[in-house]
């Protein structure tokens, strides 16, 4: 053990333990046996109980009374300080005021690019569908979808860049 701990003695927790439960037990609604004696409207005798916020009168406090002082009198019933989550940024005049431009409609583009791409990926997904759904297709049509998927293919191989710039590291689309 560590001198910054102070020494346990098992004994004196498991009497404190008891002592806190049998209290805790003993509350006037969970013990049948007490029961609180009647109220009468002209009798003086008996004060109402204390509010919240003054204190109890001097001398025996029931099991109740004491365990209510116990919740009462905690910390925790201050108003919390503001935390990391209560942060609520300024408003930026800045956020909104960017409005992308609109984009070229689809068909905009060039029609022999848009046709090479048709052929490269139409030729292969046609061939597929010939072989599912009909095996007796003449020679000369699944030839024919062969060579226009090659020269599709060629085209867009073609149309790529021949050269690279040295500045240019390829992150920009």
């Amino acid at each position: 053990m560590s001198d910054r701990e102070p020494d346990r003695n098992e004994s004196t927790d498991e009497a404190t333990w008891l002592d806190l439960v049998a209290r805790l037990q003993e509350t006037p609604e969970t013990d049948p046996r007490h029961q609180p004696p009647e109220r009468r409207p002209g009798d003086s005798s008996q004060s109402p109980a204390p509010g919240p916020g003054v204190p109890p009168a001097a001398g025996p406090r029931s099991a109740a009374d004491r365990t209510r002082a116990i919740f009462e009198n905690q910390p925790l019933h201050r108003a919390p300080e503001p935390g990391p989550r209560d942060y609520s940024p300024e408003e930026d005049e800045s956020d909104g005021s960017f409005v992308p431009e609109e984009p070229p409609p689809l068909g905009s583009g060039e029609p022999l690019v848009i046709l090479a791409w048709l052929g490269a990926a139409g030729g292969p997904l046609l061939l597929l569908l010939f072989a599912m759904f009909w095996r007796g297709a003449p020679m000369a049509v699944v030839l024919g979808i062969v060579a226009i998927f090659v020269t599709c293919a060629g085209y867009l191989l073609f149309r790529l860049p021949q050269s690279r710039d040295e500045g240019d590291d390829g992150a920009a689309v």
